[in-house]
């Protein structure tokens, strides 16, 4: 009888763990979000780079969806007197027309409006499972299933020494949901996916991405790709600022 309740009891703990442990996560970040912050100045910055810099100052992960326009490419002044994160965050995405702001999944999120059907971040991916892996190989794991025509040895701007090991298990999860997922559990917190300025779409009908580490598009056949980063990581020449 003893023996039956201690694994009644020890059932019940193990079935609250996992959503809790989610809860813990977004609570976490609706916590950070609401704090507020005094006489907070960015300098000059562009779209982009000034949500990285939030999120590594703040250490918020981070998942930034936008298009490589001029615009957002444009550097200005930021600062704040007073303001909450979330007040600060939404400030920047402010400045580009049609952008949204939204937590979810323990992470903020910033993208564009992209027609349906465009963007690979919505693609069901049916399962995604990782176990103790390198944050590199989950993921490679990711771009061979958004990209069931990558071939090659396609290098990724993701290496680095120092990272994390993961262990990520998603049942029909979006390509959004595992970014996040890896960010959240690894120390590669923020994911940028860059959109060309360029209505053309793929052979597939996806918007071509762009890494911000190179100025060309990636062949269609890679497509689409994305960056992480490190909270405090330098940021690649594209996003950098020039009057540094």
């Amino acid at each position: 009888m003893q023996i039956k309740l201690v694994l009644s009891l020890l059932a019940f703990h193990l079935f609250w763990a996992v959503p809790n442990a989610h809860s813990s996560t977004a609570d976490d970040l609706a916590v950070k979000l609401g704090k507020r912050v005094f006489n907070y100045n960015l300098g000059t910055a562009n779209f982009v780079a000034a949500l990285i810099r939030v999120s590594s100052d703040f250490q918020v992960p981070i998942g930034i969806s936008w298009v490589n326009s001029p615009a957002a490419r444009a550097e200005v002044p930021f600062a704040w007197k007073e303001a909450t994160l979330q007040e600060v965050i939404e400030g920047i995405a402010g400045t580009q027309s049609g952008y949204h702001v939204q937590a979810k999944n323990g992470v903020v999120h910033v993208w564009p409006s992209i027609p349906d059907g465009q963007n690979f971040l919505e693609m069901r991916i049916g399962e995604f499972n990782i176990q103790n892996q390198i944050v590199e190989l989950a993921y490679f794991k990711l771009h061979t299933l958004v990209t069931p025509a990558r071939r090659g040895n396609q290098q990724f701007s993701i290496a680095g020494p120092g990272d994390s090991k993961v262990t990520v298990e998603l049942k029909n999860p979006t390509a959004e949901d595992v970014l996040d997922a890896i960010a959240v559990a690894s120390n590669r917190k923020i994911w940028v996916v860059t959109f060309v300025d360029d209505a053309g779409l793929t052979p597939r009908g996806m918007r071509r991405t762009v890494s911000l580490w190179s100025p060309k598009p990636q062949p269609d056949e890679e497509q689409p790709g994305w960056d992480l980063f490190r909270w405090g990581d330098s940021l690649p020449p594209l996003v950098a600022s020039t009057k540094q």
